[in-house]
């Protein structure tokens, strides 16, 4: 009973609450427009006329945008091995060109063409800070598929990573 009653109050109080709300500033549907000393109009809400926004702006002045910490990383381009080449030897040394606003390089290769199997994946590494990673324990007679993301990690936007660039390579059997 003693929740019912609270409840109660607590409608009674907002009901009271909306009507006010609703009955302030409702002037026949026009909304009050004062002046300020200076023949200025001011808004019906003071709280927020143009010099209170100017002050809110001084206490809180808005983040200088820092064009590096925006900008999206460019596509990589993949440079050796070239596509569907074939590599004799159990290792390999993936290379690529730089990429603008990178910091570092989301490195996948796996056996699954479609990356989607990782139990496939023959190695990972989302943080490479070169232009290339070594594969060893490369199978023979097997095709592999690589590719490589660049990635800002300084990046605050939602653009962290570019698209991957995929390519691909054979083992030759001995």
């Amino acid at each position: 009973m003693k929740y019912l009653s609270a409840l109660a109050v607590f409608f009674l109080v907002l009901g009271f609450n909306v009507v006010t709300v609703a009955g302030d500033g409702a002037h026949d549907g026009a909304a009050e427009v004062t002046h300020d000393n200076h023949g200025e109009k001011q808004s019906p809400n003071k709280d927020w006329s143009h010099k209170r926004q100017e002050q809110v702006g001084k206490i809180f002045p808005e983040i200088a945008k820092n064009v590096e910490a925006t900008a999206r990383p460019s596509d990589v381009k993949l440079t050796s091995p070239q596509f569907l080449s074939k590599i004799s030897g159990s290792s390999v040394k993936l290379e690529w060109a730089e990429a603008a606003n990178a910091t570092n390089y989301h490195v996948q290769i796996s056996k699954d063409a479609g990356f989607n199997n990782r139990s496939m994946y023959l190695a990972e590494d989302k943080w490479v800070e070169g232009t290339s990673f070594d594969v060893a324990n490369l199978e023979p007679g097997v095709k592999y598929f690589w590719r490589v993301a660049a990635v800002n990690k300084k990046n605050d936007s939602q653009y962290t990573k570019s698209v991957f660039t995929s390519s691909a390579f054979e083992t030759v059997s001995k």
